[in-house]
């Protein structure tokens, strides 16, 4: 019964001074769109220096999320197996010894030592395609070093459009989008073939972006009707052997303490093209002392950080916490460039009653 308790009393929705905390830290951080919902309700919504609830602005880097989700949807429809080879689906793959052993799991874990590309060049440049992704070459063995980059989601869509013979797109708006009611705009694409620049290039208004995380963290349920299988969410959350912040296109709770540089989350390490090789912080596992500090990827989580929490992330700030502990979803946009700067913990303090 105590452990019932305890576990209402941290899902209770956010008290009136908590939101307005996490709205006046919104507005110094140049905000413009903040939704809260709770328990699948928007209980707190507001727009701020041109943003609007119609407005579509762009995920950045939250794009990847995408991906992750609707790589599930393949596995679910027997279109895809996370740990079989990506060359079972690419061919031309099997050339290369290392790639021919790449998994779609390491794929979409940024551990397969394939060349990630450049966050900052998209697709890889201003002519590139889709096909300069899945060709980028093999420079470490696979599940050894951890790399950010577009490539590996690039490649995904490939593989996807392969099994199925259709477009991604096509897809996920079959798939998911329409049985969610939302919509995606793939506002960047690549310019040698104009496929969506995937890892980058989706928009969304803040209230869809919400309605897509409060269907993760249900587990793959949208309205009572189930559009994923119960054990498949949880894959995007297994952390990465080479980066305990980063699970399957998704940042885990440890990311909160990354280093925002450029386009995403980079550790010193990682963008010298090492990776965070063996750093084997843990991120909140199961068995963590009750109120005690927890290591992250880059030191140690507040003791009020629910271990639970992942997010999708992009420039500019982009983000989208889901939080099912405390059956929260979260969702803050803000100017892609020229922004104040933001801060996670800072952020999650206000929304959370933690102390920043």
């Amino acid at each position: 019964m105590l452990i019932l308790a305890l576990a209402a009393l941290l899902a209770a929705q956010p008290d009136s001074a908590a939101l307005a905390r996490a709205t006046d830290y919104f507005g110094q951080t140049d905000g413009q769109a903040l939704v809260v919902m709770h328990r699948g309700r928007v209980i707190h919504e507001v727009y701020r220096a041109g943003g609007n609830a119609g407005r579509r602005q762009l995920l950045a880097s939250g794009s990847k999320s995408l991906v992750g989700v609707a790589t599930l949807a393949a596995v679910a429809d027997g279109l895809v197996r996370l740990d079989q080879p990506v060359a079972a689906y690419l061919p031309d793959w099997n050339a290369d010894p290392r790639k021919a052993a790449v998994t779609v799991r390491q794929l979409l874990s940024l551990e397969s030592g394939v060349e990630a590309g450049n966050p900052a060049t998209g697709c890889g440049g201003p002519s590139a395609t889709w096909n300069d992704a899945v060709q980028a070459p093999a420079i470490a063995d696979p599940g050894t070093q951890f790399r950010y980059g577009p490539f590996p989601f690039i490649t995904m869509g490939a593989v996807m459009e392969r099994v199925q013979r259709r477009s991604f797109a096509d897809y996920l708006e079959d798939r998911l989008l329409k049985p969610l009611g939302i919509t995606v705009e793939w506002r960047l694409t690549c310019g040698g073939d104009g496929k969506p620049q995937l890892a980058g290039g989706a928009a969304m208004t803040a209230r869809d972006w919400a309605t897509f995380g409060e269907f993760v963290r249900q587990g793959g349920v949208h309205q009572g009707k189930r559009l994923l299988p119960e054990p498949q969410i949880p894959e995007l959350f297994r952390p990465a052997s080479r980066n305990p912040a980063y699970g399957l296109s998704w940042w885990l709770a440890g990311a909160t303490l990354l280093k925002q540089q450029g386009e995403e989350f980079v550790q010193d390490e990682g963008r010298r093209g090492g990776g965070l090789r063996d750093r084997r912080a843990r991120t909140g596992a199961r068995g963590t002392r009750p109120g005690a500090p927890r290591r992250g990827a880059a030191g140690t989580l507040p003791a009020w950080m629910p271990a639970d929490l992942v997010m999708a992330a992009g420039m500019g700030s982009q983000r989208l916490y889901v939080i099912p502990s405390r059956e929260l979803v979260v969702v803050r946009m803000g100017p892609i460039q020229r922004g104040r700067r933001f801060d996670d913990v800072a952020f999650l303090g206000t929304v959370l009653g933690g102390t920043p």
